[in-house]
């Protein structure tokens, strides 16, 4: 299968590649002839999925096992990526802690607020950088449908994901006439373990269809290879989006958080 797309390679690294929609980018890419570099917390997990894929593909791939969430970690990336002529970045790792702001504790919010924050801005800085050198490149930014507005019970990870946003946006217009493509990509429900495993808050029982996370890679290349600014997934999204928009930033946060109040449990909420 080949793609617009492909003019990136030869290597591409996807960070969050073990599982949900970060396995369906690699995957995707994987079946295009790209050699990975995946990243991913859990060694066992990260390295059995870059043997399927070399198996499968007949690609080469590279692990490492790295908690973006730390102080560091891109000296190691760096290191271990520096004799690759990386030419795609997904930068797709994220996490949340959710409930109401007063009811989740200080370090598990700063915690996500550097993975969501910090970790793309040094991804995406070291990258670009070398992307700007070799004259040719992609970044794509996987934010949410949660950064179009203040979303209660979601407050920090919504804040997050605008940075993702904003940030992925203007590059996207900086680096417009360097042959460096860059898209953020906005998924909104999607049927991976960080929405279908939730115990606390059961996100998937919101009324909202759950895409499956190949659907939310494939839209997220296609707009990329077009150097789209962005790309929300999924038809219903953008419908849930435009009617946020219509209702001003106000409404789409008071639309949002009528759908989050029905499935907060007491002991995450203000009162």
């Amino acid at each position: 299968m080949t793609s617009r797309i492909n003019q990136f390679g030869p290597w591409a690294l996807v960070t969050g590649a073990n599982s949900g929609i970060g396995a369906a980018f690699a995957n995707r890419l994987a079946a295009q002839g790209y050699n990975l570099v995946m990243l991913g917390r859990n060694e066992k997990t990260i390295q059995q999925a870059a043997e399927n894929l070399t198996t499968k593909y007949g690609i080469e791939t590279r692990s490492i096992i790295v908690d973006l969430s730390t102080e560091g970690f891109l000296q190691q990336v760096s290191d271990q990526t520096a004799d690759l002529d990386v030419g795609l970045l997904i930068s797709n790792a994220g996490g949340d802690a959710m409930g109401a702001l007063l009811r989740v504790e200080l370090p598990d919010l700063k915690q996500m607020l550097h993975l969501n924050t910090t970790s793309h801005l040094e991804l995406v800085h070291h990258f670009g950088r070398r992307f700007e050198q070799r004259g040719q490149g992609g970044i794509l930014l996987v934010s949410s449908t949660a950064a179009l507005q203040g979303t209660p019970f979601l407050g920090n990870y919504a804040g997050s994901k605008s940075y993702q946003l904003n940030l992925g946006m203007a590059l996207n217009y900086e680096m417009r006439k360097t042959g460096v493509n860059v898209t953020v990509l906005m998924p909104g429900p999607t049927n991976t373990p960080g929405l279908t495993e939730k115990a606390a808050i059961p996100l998937s029982t919101l009324p909202a269809p759950q895409m499956s996370p190949d659907a939310v890679a494939k839209i997220g290349l296609r707009a990329l290879a077009k150097n789209k600014p962005y790309v929300i997934a999924g038809i219903v999204n953008q419908i849930m989006s435009g009617i946020g928009s219509l209702l001003g930033r106000t409404g789409g946060r008071n639309m949002w958080g009528g759908l989050m109040s029905s499935i907060v449990p007491a002991e995450l909420r203000v009162r």
